[in-house]
């Protein structure tokens, strides 16, 4: 997905997203700031790689994970 907006909503046209997470410190939790390039491809260079972009990539099937957490058709059991 290519950054159409003005101004995207994720990175706000820098190209880079940036929050503040809590990260495990020896005196408990302490806020550092992350970043990471625009995953809608504002940075220039970073892109979600293809299949995550559009959210099919064509010709791959479900992988087991998928297949186990799927829930078979069957008649409905009385309560």
């Amino acid at each position: 997905m290519e950054c159409e907006e003005d101004t995207c909503l994720l990175c706000a046209g820098t190209g880079t997203m940036s929050w503040q997470q809590p990260v495990p410190g020896p005196e408990g939790l302490v806020l550092h700031e992350m970043s990471h390039p625009c995953p809608r491809g504002c940075s220039g260079w970073w892109k979600l790689p293809h299949g995550d972009r559009g959210g099919i990539v064509p010709g791959v099937v479900a992988g087991n994970a998928a297949r186990a957490n799927e829930i078979p058709a069957g008649p409905s059991t009385p309560v």
